[in-house]
């Protein structure tokens, strides 16, 4: 074997020991990027986030397990509500406006229908936290309808557009759905058969 040089050793050695503690502080910055990570996801956000770094396996899986079972219930949930009160929604969309500590302001668009009317509506909802207590509002409210031959129907839908109160709209569309069912079936009745 060739003789070392014994500077060129202690040169080596100081490289290499810089290098071991570059590894080591980049090892303690990636140990705080997911501690950070942690402390601002908490509960099942923090689990599935944990699942899909593939950190806890099996509690990893027992929280989509989870996660599947609770969008199950929530479908059931609403082919029940839609077979009770003949509303169907076909989407709904949700656009954060504004978040702060205190306030929360959403663009809501929902769209469906009730028997063959179909119908959109969009809002705003403010939400106002004052400690333990919140406060919603629904500002900007449209509701878009096909009711221009239902003249009646198209001054309700103003007014419920000035008073902003979606559960009255749902009622009486919901209501007025029905008569008109009626009124059909009725018309159709007494229409001769040829």
């Amino acid at each position: 074997m060739s003789q070392e040089n014994p500077e060129e050793v202690k040169v080596l050695e100081a490289q290499i020991e810089c290098l071991q503690a570059e590894v080591a502080a980049l090892q303690r910055q990636q140990k705080e990027h997911h501690k950070d990570m942690t402390f601002h996801f908490k509960g099942q956000i923090q689990d599935a986030l944990l699942y899909m770094c593939g950190q806890r396996q099996e509690e990893g899986e027992k929280v989509l397990s989870k996660l599947m079972e609770e969008v199950e219930k929530l479908e059931e949930d609403l082919e029940r509500q839609t077979q009770m009160n003949r509303i169907s929604l076909k989407s709904c969309t949700t656009k954060t406006l504004q978040s702060s500590g205190s306030k929360l302001v959403q663009q809501l668009s929902v769209s469906g229908h009730c028997s063959e009317m179909a119908f959109q509506v969009e809002f705003k909802l403010s939400e106002n936290k004052e400690g333990e207590r919140s406060e919603r509002r629904i500002t900007d409210l449209n509701v878009v309808m096909d009711a221009s031959d239902l003249q009646t129907f198209s001054s309700f839908l103003s007014e419920v557009e000035e008073s902003r109160d979606l559960l009255l709209f749902f009622r009486t569309l919901r209501t007025f759905s029905d008569r008109s069912d009626d009124r059909c079936r009725t018309f159709q009745h007494f229409q001769p058969t040829q």
